[in-house]
């Protein structure tokens, strides 16, 4: 099961992001992992946007 944000309820779940700036999206496992991408997409694609975030 894919979802988007929240938390993972089994191992068989993900969570899904997608950037609003560009076409960046990622899966991951797990929510904090999930963040910790976007964050650093952020940083590196959008340092003014991560900045503020």
């Amino acid at each position: 099961m894919n979802r988007s944000g929240g938390y993972v309820r089994s191992a068989t779940d993900t969570v899904e992001r997608q950037c609003d700036r560009c076409e960046w999206h990622a899966v991951a496992g797990s929510y904090p992992e999930l963040i910790k991408q976007y964050q650093d997409h952020l940083r590196d694609e959008h340092p003014m946007a991560w900045v503020r975030s």
